[in-house]
């Protein structure tokens, strides 16, 4: 019971760092982007491309994460601003067109089977935690996740740009007439979304299996955790991806015939109980 207690909470992490970018395209543009699945597999198949031709680990990961967030941008730019400005609910319906026609040049460029980053950690191969054993990788991408994690909430929380975004959140009008650049502050939450959906990409495929077509199933994932958490709070996105990540491990493992009902099925009944989400801000009026 140990071990699969432990699994789920170093999951957990990387599920929370996967729903940042979804929380915060949500929470701001009051968008549901369903290209965010897309932005963690690009993360994860550049990198496995780039150190399959040699590119030590950690500068394929930084030159995923930077593509996709420069990737992220172009989409807004180029597809997702013109028509969030005239409809931002048809966001949801070209997000989705944008992902598969994305995900299938994906697969023709580099292949649609599953690809895995087998890295280790020299000298320290294992770690022995009471009766579980776990990978050292493992516990150096649970720190990843949270360090990143926590850096995202200190930029959101100290920065002006997290000052700007909260009140484009709050009132994009009213930010309007402050002087903020709503559009500038759209475009960099885009770019925030695509960095750290890359890095979770990246840091996922050192130990999971991702392929191209694993797009929705990451988007569904990055849903369920911003609502359990609740809108508008990164500590909840968190706790949400922590709780998801446990409850996931506890259903496959003790029930996997019936684990997505059980998993689906907690996820509602914490819901029922709490509407807004574990720590969420409640209505957001926008004017």
């Amino acid at each position: 019971m140990i071990d699969v207690l432990l699994y789920g909470v170093l999951r957990g992490a990387l599920f929370a760092l996967a729903s940042f970018g979804f929380a915060l395209v949500l929470g701001v543009l009051g968008i549901v982007n369903m290209t965010h699945g897309l932005f963690i597999v690009l993360g994860a198949v550049l990198t496995h491309a780039l150190h399959a031709k040699g590119i030590f680990l950690p500068a394929a990961m930084a030159i995923a994460v930077l593509a996709t967030g420069l990737f992220a941008v172009l989409l807004h730019k180029g597809f997702i601003e013109r028509v969030f400005k005239q409809n931002p609910l048809m966001v949801l319906v070209q997000t989705f067109g944008l992902s598969i026609v994305v995900t299938r040049g994906l697969e023709i460029w580099l292949g649609s089977g599953e690809r895995l980053v087998r890295a280790d950690v020299p000298g320290l191969p294992i770690v022995e935690i009471g009766p579980a054993i776990i990978p050292t990788i493992e516990l150096v991408l649970f720190a990843a996740a949270l360090l990143s994690a926590f850096g995202l909430m200190l930029v959101l929380d100290r920065t002006d740009f997290g000052r700007a975004l909260r009140a484009c959140r709050d009132s994009p009008r009213s930010a309007a007439l402050l002087g903020i650049d709503v559009d500038a502050v759209y475009t960099r939450t885009m770019l925030v979304c695509g960095l750290w959906a890359g890095l979770a990409g990246a840091l996922v495929i050192g130990i999971k299996p991702i392929a191209p077509y694993m797009h929705l199933h990451w988007t569904v994932d990055a849903f369920l955790i911003v609502i359990i958490g609740g809108q508008g709070s990164m500590l909840g996105v968190l706790l949400g991806g922590f709780l998801y990540g446990l409850l996931n491990y506890i259903a496959f493992f003790y029930y996997p015939s019936i684990a997505p009902a059980l998993v689906y099925g907690a996820l509602v009944a914490v819901l029922v109980l709490r509407p807004q989400g574990l720590f969420g801000l409640g209505t957001v009026v926008r004017k």
